[in-house]
C-alpha cells in the first residue's frame, strides 16, 4: 500500500478541523479567558519543527494565567522564526481553567538546489555563496539573500550586466525545488579611473596610491588588474583619505566612487570626486603626563617625527603614537593609553596636538616559564633573553629576545608571550620547538670552477644541546680537496665569550699551479653591546705551491715551494639584521684588520684591511633588496711580497658572479688570474620567497667590481653582471644555485657562469 502525504493545501484544512475537534462548550470563541489558569498548550501540524522549539518561544504556560496580550506576543514570537506559513491559537474550555491549542502549518522545505546559466563560474564556487541550504526550511529572506551574494560573487569576477531570476517548483512530501537561473552577460573591465576635483595631484599619482587598476592587455590575465572589486573599492576610498592627510590636507572629503558602464557592458569608468581643503600645518605638539620630568618631555617631543611649523601628515602621527607606546612600554607600562587630541584651528589652518597619556599599571617581569626544549637547556635559551625575573617590563626586550633566539637557529619555531598577574607583574612563557640542528649529509653539486663536486658532512649547531656548534666536513671535486673540524661555544665558560677552533687541510687546481693549504685557527669573541662585537683570531698555515705550468708567469714560478704564516685577525662588527638567514631589514658592518708575520713570526709578511657592508630593505611580498659592498687593502713589508694565496681574487660567487674566480681581476702575460693587491665591489639583489614553507627563495642580482693589482689606482670601471638564482635551507646547510650573465665579456671569457655553493648565504 502506497502512503501518501498531505499537499500544503490539505494541511491548512487542519485549521477548520482543529476548530471542530475543539470546540469551546457554551462559549463563542471569542469568550473573555483573561485570568484564566492555562491548564496545557498543545502543538498541532508540526512535521519538522520540534514541539520544543515553539513552546520556547512562548510565555504562555501551563500554571501561568492567560492573557489575550501575551497569546499575541506568542504568535508574533512563534511566527518569527521563519518556519511557518500559517499559526492558529485555538482555545478550550476545560472546566475552570483554558487549555491553548497553538495549529501551524509549516513552510516546505528545499529539496534539491539547481543553478543555472552558469557557464563562466563553477557551480561549487557559488554554492559556497548562496545562504538556502538542501533541507532548510524554505526562507524567502535567503532566497533574496543568495541572490544577491550571486550578483556579488559575479561582479567581484568583472560580470557587472549579470541578473539572477529563482523559481520555487513543489516536488513531494511538502518540499520544493530552488531553480537559480543566471544570465551571465559579457565581462566588464575597468577602462578609465577619473578623478574630478584634485587640483594638487595629479591623476597619475592618485593612480598609483589606489589598489584597482585599470584593464592591461598584458596584465589582466596573470592577475586581476582591470577587475572591479567592492571591497577593494571602499579601500580605496581610505586610501586616497589617508594619502591626502599625510600631506596636511585635514578637510579632505573622497565621495562614494561612481560607477558607469558602456553601452557594450564591456568598459567600466570609475569617478572619484575629491574635495582637497587647504593645506595645514602642524601647530603646538604638546605631552599631557603630569609624571613626566619636563626635560625629558622636551627631549621625547624633539625626536618625533612631527615637528611644529612643518605639514601635518596623519602618517607621521601614528609613528609618533607607536614611538610614545614603545618608549612608555620600556617603561614596564604595558597597557599605557595614548589618546591623540587634536584641535583643528581653520584660521590660521594649524592642527595643535597634545597626547594624552594614561599610563596604567607599571608591570615587573614576573616567572619565566620556558616550555617545549626537549634537546636544548634551559639556560642555552635564557641566555638570548633580554630580560629577567623582577626587570622592569620592556617591549623592546621582549621583540629583541624572539630576535635573538630565532638567530640561534635551534628551533623552527620561538614565541614569547607575556600573561599579567593580579599584581604588578608580567608572567613570560617561552615556548620553543626544536628545529633540526643536527645533520649527516652525503651529496653531489656542480660548479663551474670545480666541476663535479662530492660532499659530506657532519654538523651539530647545538651540539649535547649546549648552543655548541660542530662540524666534520669533507668536499671532493676534479679540482679540489677540502677536509675540516670546528668546533666552537658561543659562551665559553658560561659567560659571554665565544671560543672556536678548527683544523683544516685543503688542495686545490688551478689553471697554472696547484696548493696544498693546511693549519688551524683559533677565535675569541665577545659583545660590546646589543648589536656589536669584537671578535680576535689566530692562525698558523702552511702553504705549498707547486705543479706550476710552464707557461706561467714569473711571478708565480717565484712563488713555488711551501711557506709557514702566523697571522692574528681582528674583527669589529655591528649587526642590526633582523633574521640572519633570511633578513628583510636592518644592517651588518664589518671591518676587519689581519697581521702576518712580523712579531708573529715565520716566512710571511703582510697586512690587510677589508670593510664590508649590507643594507636590507623590504618590500612586499615577504621579499627584501639587499645591498652589499666590501673594499679590500693589502699589502706586505719588510721586503716581502703580498703572497699569491693571500691577494684579492674577484669573481665568482661570493664577489661578482657571471665570472670564473678571479676572472674580474688581474691575470699575467699568459692570460692566468693573479689577484689584486685591492678590491671594490657592489652586490644588488632582491630576494623573494618560492616555498616559504620549504625555505626556498629565488634571487635576481646586479654585480660590479673588480680587483686592482698595486700600479693600478682604484676607479669606478667595474666589471658588471646580471643574472638570478635559487637559494634553500637545505639539510646540508644553505646552498646557492646561480646562473650569471657577464654584461661585457673579453675574447677569453664566457658570456655566462652557473655556480653553486654550501655554505652561508650572507
Amino acid at each position: 500500500m502506497t502512503r501518501r502525504c498531505l499537499p500544503i493545501f490539505s494541511l491548512r484544512w487542519i485549521l477548520f478541523l482543529v476548530v471542530i475537534l475543539f470546540p469551546v462548550p457554551g462559549r463563542a470563541q471569542s469568550a473573555d479567558y483573561n485570568g484564566y489558569p492555562v491548564s496545557r498548550v498543545v502543538v498541532l501540524g508540526n512535521q519538522k519543527v520540534a514541539k520544543k522549539a515553539i513552546l520556547d518561544k512562548m510565555k504562555t504556560k501551563p500554571g501561568s494565567i492567560f492573557s489575550d496580550t501575551q497569546l499575541d506576543d506568542d504568535l508574533k514570537a512563534i511566527y518569527s522564526l521563519g518556519f511557518f506559513d500559517n499559526i492558529l491559537m485555538n482555545l478550550t474550555a476545560r472546566g475552570d481553567k483554558v487549555e491553548v491549542a497553538v495549529v501551524v502549518v509549516e513552510k516546505p522545505s528545499v529539496a534539491s538546489i539547481v543553478i543555472k546559466g552558469n557557464n563562466k563560474i563553477k557551480r561549487k564556487d557559488l554554492l559556497k555563496e548562496i545562504t538556502v541550504r538542501t533541507f532548510s526550511i524554505l526562507s524567502a529572506d535567503k532566497i533574496a539573500e543568495s541572490e544577491e551574494k550571486i550578483r556579488a560573487f559575479y561582479r567581484d569576477k568583472g560580470f557587472f550586466s549579470v541578473t539572477v531570476k529563482t523559481k520555487v517548483k513543489p516536488t513531494t512530501k511538502n518540499r520544493v525545488k530552488v531553480v537559480f537561473s543566471i544570465h551571465e552577460g559579457r565581462k566588464s573591465y575597468i577602462k578609465k579611473i577619473r578623478f574630478h576635483g584634485n587640483d594638487h595631484f595629479s591623476a597619475w599619482r592618485l593612480r598609483r596610491k589606489i589598489q584597482t587598476k585599470t584593464y592591461s592587455f598584458f596584465l589582466t590575465w596573470a592577475t586581476d588588474a582591470g577587475i572591479l572589486k567592492q571591497e577593494m573599492l571602499e579601500q580605496d576610498v581610505r586610501l586616497l583619505k589617508s594619502f591626502y592627510l599625510s600631506n596636511g590636507y585635514v578637510q579632505v572629503k573622497i565621495g562614494n566612487p561612481k560607477i558607469s558602464l558602456s553601452d557594450n557592458k564591456k568598459w567600466i569608468y570609475l569617478d572619484f570626486d575629491i574635495y582637497e581643503g587647504e593645506v595645514f600645518n602642524l601647530g603646538d605638539v604638546d605631552i599631557s603626563d603630569k609624571d613626566l620630568d619636563p626635560e625629558v618631555k622636551k627631549r621625547i617631543i624633539k625626536s618625533l617625527k612631527g615637528k611644529s611649523g612643518e605639514v601635518f601628515s596623519n602618517l607621521n602621527l601614528h609613528d609618533d603614537i607607536e614611538k610614545l607606546t614603545n618608549y612608555y612600554a620600556d617603561q614596564g607600562y604595558a597597557f599605557v593609553d595614548i589618546n591623540p587630541l587634536s584641535n583643528v584651528d581653520p584660521k590660521k589652518r594649524l592642527v595643535n596636538v597634545k597626547y594624552s597619556i594614561d599610563r596604567g599599571k607599571q608591570f615587573h617581569f614576573g616567572w619565566i616559564r620556558i616550555h617545549g626544549n626537549t634537546k636544548t637547556r634551559d639556560k642555552v635559551i635564557r641566555r638570548e633573553l633580554r630580560f629577567g625575573e623582577g626587570d622592569i617590563y620592556s617591549a623592546s626586550r621582549l621583540k629583541r629576545s624572539r630576535e635573538r633566539l630565532t638567530n640561534t637557529e635551534y628551533f623552527s619555531e620561538a614565541d614569547i608571550k607575556t600573561k599579567p598577574r593580579g599584581d604588578d607583574t608580567m608572567d613570560v612563557d617561552v615556548s620553543v620547538i626544536e628545529g633540526q640542528t643536527g645533520s649527516f649529509s652525503v651529496g653531489l653539486g656542480y660548479s663551474t670552477v670545480d666541476s663535479i663536486i662530492g660532499m659530506a658532512s657532519i654538523s651539530k649547531k647545538n651540539f649535547l644541546g649546549k648552543g655548541w656548534d660542530m662540524g666534520f666536513h669533507v668536499e671532493l671535486s676534479g679540482t679540489r680537496s677540502l677536509y675540516n673540524i670546528s668546533l666552537t661555544d658561543p659562551y665559553f665558560l658560561d659567560i659571554p665569550l665565544s671560543a672556536g677552533f678548527s683544523l683544516y687541510n685543503e688542495e686545490v687546481e688551478y689553471d697554472a699551479y696547484d696548493t696544498k693549504q693546511k693549519g688551524f685557527r683559533v677565535t675569541f669573541g665577545k659583545p660590546i653591546d646589543e648589536y656589536t662585537s669584537w671578535s680576535l683570531g689566530y692562525r698558523l698555515e702552511s702553504v705549498k705551491i707547486y705543479n706550476i705550468d710552464y707557461y706561467a708567469s714569473d711571478y708565480i714560478h717565484d712563488e713555488e715551494g711551501t711557506t709557514t704564516t702566523s697571522q692574528l685577525y681582528f674583527s669589529l662588527i655591528r649587526d642590526k639584521r633582523d633574521n640572519y638567514l633570511f633578513p628583510r631589514h636592518g644592517y651588518r658592518l664589518k671591518g676587519t684588520t689581519v697581521l702576518a708575520g712580523g712579531p708573529l713570526g715565520f716566512d710571511n709578511k703582510y697586512y690587510k684591511l677589508i670593510l664590508e657592508a649590507h643594507k636590507f630593505f623590504p618590500f612586499k611580498w615577504d621579499s627584501a633588496f639587499h645591498l652589499k659592498g666590501v673594499f679590500g687593502y693589502a699589502d706586505g713589508f719588510g721586503g716581502e711580497d703580498l703572497p699569491l694565496y693571500e691577494r684579492f681574487y674577484v669573481g665568482g660567487m661570493r664577489t661578482v658572479r657571471g665570472f670564473d674566480y678571479g676572472e674580474a681581476g688581474p691575470e699575467d702575460e699568459y692570460g692566468n688570474v693573479v689577484g689584486g693587491t685591492s678590491e671594490l665591489y657592489f652586490n644588488t639583489e632582491w630576494i623573494f620567497p618560492l616555498v616559504k614553507s620549504m625555505g626556498l627563495r629565488g634571487v635576481v642580482f646586479f654585480d660590479a667590481g673588480k680587483a686592482y693589482d698595486e700600479d693600478e689606482s682604484i676607479d669606478l670601471d667595474l666589471r658588471q653582471s646580471v643574472g638570478f638564482g635559487i637559494r634553500w635551507k637545505s639539510p646540508m646547510g644553505p646552498l646557492r644555485v646561480e646562473w650569471g650573465y657577464n654584461l661585457s665579456p673579453e675574447d677569453d671569457e664566457k658570456s655566462r657562469v652557473w655556480d653553486f655553493s654550501v655554505g652561508a648565504f650572507y
